[in-house]
C-alpha cells in the first residue's frame, strides 16, 4: 500500500518564532533563541526528508504512521518520537539526526562527538532517547495488557557525515538504507489480531499532542516585562493596526490580518504562563475594548475557572 505522510510544523518552532516576535531587537537572549530555532528547521527537514523515503516502501493495508509523536506518561515525563510507525507485525521507533560532519560513537561514554571544520563537539547520545522512548510505549501499551514487537532505528538523512566507531548492536542508517531495512520488517509475520491493532492506533492517536512543559520566558529566563505589548504581525512582529472591527494592518510589511486577536491570545500561554486573566490580555494586548477580548475568548473555548472578572483561562 502506497503511503504519504504529511508532517506538521513543530509547535515548538512556532513557539519560539512567537517570543522572537516579542523581544526586543537588541534582546540578550536572541542570539541563543535564533540557535534554537535553526537548530529545529535543521531537524525538520531531516524528518521531511527520512519521510520521502519512507514513502518508497510497500506497506500492508493496516499501517499507521505518526510523524512527530508527543505523549504525556505523567506530570514529570514525556515521550517525544520522531516518526512512530505500527503494523500488526511491529512497532518502529525512528530517531532522525540531521547532522552534518564526522560523527564518532564514543559507546564507553554514551556520547557522540562531532568534527566539522576542525572543530569538536560533543552531542547527546542518541539511544538514550531511544531506550528511553522504547520504555516510555512500552509501559503505554503494558496499561492495555498489549505487548507487540517494538524495533528502533536511528537514522541519518543528510549526505554529508560520516559515521566512525558506530555500535554493532544497534540499528544505524543512512536515509537510503532505511526502507529495505523497513521492507524486511514488513516480512515478519503477524503479532497483533485486528483488534488489537486497532486498539493500539486508537490509543497513540488519542494520546498523541503537543503539551507545555513550561513557558518560554521561565526556559529562556525572560523577565515577562521585556516582551513587546500590542496585538503584532505574525509575519514580521511588528505591532498591527486596527483598519476594520475584524482587519488589521501591519505597519511595518503590509500585511493584512483577519482576527489576530486569538493568536496573541495564544501568546500569553506559550510564552508568559499556563493561566491568563482578562487583565493579562489587557496588559499585554494593549486592547482597549474589554468587550472585545471578551468575545474572543469565549470564541476560542478555552478552559476556565472562576466568575466575572475572576475567571482564569487555561489553554487545552
Amino acid at each position: 500500500m502506497a503511503i504519504e505522510i504529511i508532517r506538521p510544523v513543530p509547535k515548538s518552532y512556532q513557539a519560539l518564532v512567537r517570543l522572537r516576535h516579542r523581544l526586543p531587537h537588541n534582546h540578550e537572549k536572541l542570539k541563543d533563541i535564533h540557535g534554537k530555532i535553526d537548530r529545529i528547521k535543521a531537524g525538520y527537514c531531516g524528518e521531511t526528508r527520512t519521510d520521502r523515503f519512507i514513502e518508497e516502501v510497500e506497506f500492508p493495508q493496516q499501517v499507521k504512521i505518526i510523524p512527530d509523536f508527543h505523549a504525556k506518561l505523567h506530570s514529570k515525563r514525556f515521550v517525544q518520537i520522531d516518526t512512530l510507525i505500527i503494523t500488526r507485525s511491529y512497532i518502529l521507533i525512528l530517531e532522525v539526526k540531521n547532522i552534518v560532519g564526522t560523527i564518532d560513537f564514543k559507546n564507553y561514554q554514551s556520547q557522540i562527538v562531532r568534527t566539522l571544520n576542525d572543530e569538536t563537539t560533543p552531542l547527546g547520545y542518541p539511544f538514550i532517547q531511544l531506550d528511553r522512548n522504547i520504555d516510555g510505549i512500552s509501559n503505554i501499551l503494558r496499561k492495555y495488557g498489549l505487548n507487540p514487537p517494538i524495533h528502533s532505528a536511528l537514522v541519518f538523512p543528510s549526505n554529508n557525515v560520516i559515521i566512525e566507531n558506530s555500535p554493532k548492536t544497534r540499528n544505524i542508517f543512512f536515509v537510503k538504507q532505511l526502507p529495505l531495512f523497513i521492507q524486511r520488517l514488513n516480512d515478519l509475520p503477524n503479532k497483533l489480531s485486528e483488534e488489537s491493532f486497532h486498539d493500539i492506533c486508537e490509543i497513540f492517536t488519542n494520546i498523541n499532542g503537543d503539551f507545555i512543559e513550561k513557558s518560554l520566558c521561565d526556559r529562556f529566563s525572560i523577565d515577562p516585562k521585556e516582551l513587546k505589548k500590542g496585538i503584532i504581525c505574525s509575519n514580521c512582529g511588528e505591532l498591527l493596526q486596527q483598519r476594520t472591527r475584524r482587519t488589521w494592518i501591519c505597519i511595518a510589511c503590509g500585511q493584512a490580518d483577519v482576527n489576530p486577536i486569538p493568536r496573541n491570545i495564544e501568546d500569553l500561554f506559550i510564552l508568559i504562563k499556563p493561566e491568563i486573566t482578562m487583565n493579562d490580555c489587557l496588559h499585554y494586548l494593549q486592547v482597549k475594548s474589554r468587550h472585545t477580548l471578551n468575545n474572543n475568548l469565549v470564541k476560542m473555548k478555552l478552559p476556565k475557572k472562576g466568575v466575572r472578572r475572576a475567571t482564569v483561562y487555561t489553554i487545552k
